[in-house]
C-alpha cells in the first residue's frame, strides 16, 4: 500500500510542485506559468481516451478504472502545481509591511 500511495499520489505531487515552481521562477513570460497544469490536463485526457477504448467486457467498470489511473495521479499533480505556485508566490511575491 505505501508503494501505491507513493507512486500514485506523492510522486505526481512532488513533480507537479517542482515543475510549477520552476516555471514560475525561471521564465520571464506569464504564459509559461500555465504550461505544467496544461500538460497535466492534456496527459490526463490522452491517457483517459486511450484507456476508455480498451474495455470490451462488462466486468470492469471504466469509471472506476479512470478514477484510479489517470484520475488520481493527475489530480495529485494538479494539487502539486497549485502548491508550487503558492510556494513561489510566498517566496517571491511582494511583501506588505505594516509599520506602527
Amino acid at each position: 500500500m505505501p508503494i501505491v500511495i507513493g507512486l500514485f499520489c506523492l510522486l505526481p505531487l512532488v513533480v507537479g510542485l517542482a515543475a510549477e515552481y520552476l516555471c514560475c521562477r525561471l521564465p520571464k513570460g506569464r504564459w509559461q506559468r500555465a504550461v505544467p497544469p496544461a500538460v497535466v490536463v492534456l496527459a490526463a485526457a490522452g491517457i483517459g481516451a486511450g484507456r476508455l477504448g480498451l474495455w470490451t467486457s462488462e466486468s470492469a467498470s471504466p469509471l472506476t478504472q479512470l478514477l484510479l489511473f489517470p484520475g488520481l495521479p493527475c489530480g495529485c499533480a494538479l494539487v502539486g502545481c497549485w502548491l508550487g505556485w503558492r510556494l513561489w508566490k510566498r517566496l517571491w511575491g511582494p511583501k506588505i509591511l505594516d509599520h506602527p
